[in-house]
């Protein structure tokens, strides 16, 4: 045995060390919230008696399913939303539902996606 140790050794003498010691990482990284301020609120399903202008005529939300609109609808809010798209503010201001665009029976207007619109209440 002493022979084999021997040969294994030659004599010379070279240090190795095996570092036991555990690196521990001590940074930590910061959560990434999103920025909130360009989002959009996600849209919720249309409610039933919401208004909207498809394919170029008044349809209203029937029990989960899109009706026409065949007669002046008013809001909640006193907003009157005509068959052909055109809706009188309880202000007296006139505007016209373009493709996709929703008003629900409280008065609120918004977008194609459902997003509410500046000056939809």
């Amino acid at each position: 045995m002493a022979a084999i140790l021997g040969a294994c050794n030659s004599g010379t003498s070279t240090d190795t060390k095996t570092d036991t010691t555990m690196m521990t990482d001590t940074t930590s990284v910061a959560p990434v919230m999103p920025d909130t301020t360009t989002m959009n609120t996600p849209a919720m399903a249309p409610k039933d008696g919401t208004m909207t202008m498809k394919d170029g005529k008044m349809m209203i939300m029937k029990s989960g399913a899109w009706a026409p609109m065949t007669e002046t609808m008013t809001t909640t809010d006193g907003t009157k939303v005509m068959s052909n798209g055109d809706v009188m503010m309880k202000d007296g201001k006139k505007v016209t539902l373009k493709e996709g665009e929703m008003m629900d029976m409280d008065g609120h207007m918004m977008d194609a996606n459902g997003n509410m619109m500046p000056g939809g209440k």
